[in-house]
């Protein structure tokens, strides 16, 4: 007996913590032990144990002729297949307070067993209400943040639109070397002030609850045309391959949401170029079900890139957030684009995944549901290949894309073909890029240089050299120490 009491006593502690009262009482009704909850609601204090529960919850049990029962049939009825009773619970001083009550009794081999468990229903309500009002505050708080951001970045807008415009019609005058590189600055810098102004549109939008997805036909090939055309001006800048793989079995016309699939697939390129220095792009589109009229469509981005490490995950959809700090410094963005591609996805009825490893390239893959348009077979049969790969100015169209993709670890092996040709190709690009002193894009091909030559020690002291004169836009230096690399470099590159 004495150690169920103080199996009670443990659990009544515990429950101490909770928002029930909790009681527990005898075959007589007398209360042998409560929780604090208990104790402060009821107004008994200490002297609980020394009450009956009768005198509790009188509308529920009673106790007449030396025996505990319930008040009627229906109540009992509601006790023994576990129902929570609506009732009222009395305090001390005869008050009285709203319950949701649970009563639990157990008699076997001359042992008895009951307790109580009471809901404060006003306790509840005012939770409730609490919780409303809280709710109500934080949608007045987003709903004027969004009207913020959206009457700002359309403020913001006008002019930097304005910036763009001179900008690029200064671009199209008589400037020295000079000149156009400060003018291309301010020309890309607009540039990226008004994806950043459209995403915290797009999010504000998204935020609202405001965004929708508009359908319409559209040739599915002649829209992956123009998002290649817009992207690889980036990808020849930074002298990477971009292999493109477009399966036959995907409809040439479709019903869907052609802006917003071209964001989708624009964010993820760029975001493939502005994170891999040396390698490819891949894009691969394929059909994964039809069903009616319902198309989904498959896509992966892969880079070879510098990828992401697995605890760095969860954090790439969220807003406002970058894999790391000093991934902002580097590579600028607002770390909302990939949170927006999310939400895209999702709203055309799709999924996001992403397949990384730290050093090592990603593969981010999404799915989109879109409509199958009615076209003729002629016109069907006129698009069957579309593997193509964009090196440089060229495009040539391929027979197998697994042919093209460039193995990294080749690259990256000093001395292999693979290596030669890729310190080769880039160091033509950093010499064009210190001739005109493009210092930006000279770092940024000094830097691929010196990785492509890491192994060598002799090699990359050269190498880190040079990209350090040319951070400091050494001109006069940089060209030495360019010649004095190639020149290290010749046997290599016979």
């Amino acid at each position: 007996m004495a150690n169920i009491n103080n199996q009670l006593f443990q659990f009544t502690q515990f429950m101490d913590y909770g928002l029930e009262i909790v009681l527990f009482f005898d075959e007589e009704g007398k209360v042998t032990e409560g929780n604090q909850t208990a104790k402060n609601e009821l107004g008994y204090g200490e002297e609980i144990n020394e009450i009956s529960i009768c005198r509790i919850f009188p509308n529920v049990l009673k106790y007449k002729e030396e025996a505990l029962s319930f008040s009627d049939l229906e109540i009992e009825k509601s006790v023994v297949q576990g129902d929570k009773i609506e009732t009222v619970a009395y305090r001390k001083n005869q008050t009285c307070f709203s319950v949701d009550l649970k009563v639990v009794i157990k008699k076997e081999n001359g042992s008895f067993f009951g307790m109580c468990l009471a809901l404060n229903t006003a306790t509840q309500v005012g939770a409730i209400k609490d919780m409303v009002k809280a709710k109500e505050k934080v949608e007045d708080a987003t709903k004027i943040r969004n009207e913020f951001v959206s009457n700002v970045t359309h403020e913001l807008r006008t002019p930097v639109n304005g910036i763009l415009g001179i900008s690029k019609n200064l671009l199209d005058t008589n400037l020295d070397e000079q000149q156009k590189e400060s003018i291309h600055i301010i020309h890309m810098c607009c540039s990226n002030m008004i994806q950043i102004i459209n995403n915290l549109l797009d999010f504000s939008k998204l935020e609202a609850g405001k965004f929708s997805i508009e359908e319409r036909e559209f040739s599915f090939r002649e829209a992956i045309d123009k998002i290649i055309s817009m992207n690889i001006n980036q990808v020849n800048e930074k002298g990477l391959k971009l292999l493109l793989n477009i399966s036959p079995e995907i409809p040439e016309r479709i019903i869907g949401d052609e802006l917003r699939i071209s964001q989708i697939l624009t964010n993820l390129i760029n975001n493939a170029v502005k994170f891999t220095s040396v390698g490819q792009i891949v894009v691969d589109v394929v059909k994964t079900i039809e069903l009616n009229h319902t198309v989904e469509l498959f896509f992966m981005v892969m880079d070879t890139g510098i990828g992401i490490a697995s605890e760095d995950m969860d954090k790439l959809f969220k807003s406002f957030s970058q894999v790391d700090a000093s991934i902002t410094r580097r590579f600028g963005g607002s770390g909302l684009g990939l949170t927006i591609v999310k939400q895209l996805v999702e709203l055309m009825d799709g999924e996001i995944h992403v397949e990384s490893e730290k050093g090592k390239g990603s593969t981010f893959s999404f799915s989109i549901r879109v409509k199958k348009a009615d076209i003729g077979i002629e016109e069907t049969q006129a698009y069957k290949s579309g593997k193509f790969v964009y090196d440089g100015n060229t495009r040539r169209e391929i027979v197998d894309l697994q042919d093209e993709i460039c193995d990294l670890e080749e690259i990256y092996c000093f001395g292999t073909a693979e290596n030669k040709k890729e310190i080769k190709n880039t160091m033509e690009k950093l010499i064009l890029c210190i001739e005109m002193e493009n210092w930006e894009k000279a770092e940024l091909f000094s830097g691929t240089v010196k990785k492509l030559v890491e192994s060598d020690k002799d090699l990359k002291r050269k190498a880190f050299r040079l990209e350090m004169t040319i951070r400091k836009e050494d001109y006069e230096n940089a060209i030495t120490q360019y010649k004095e690399l190639k020149e290290a470099l010749a046997s290599l590159l016979v």
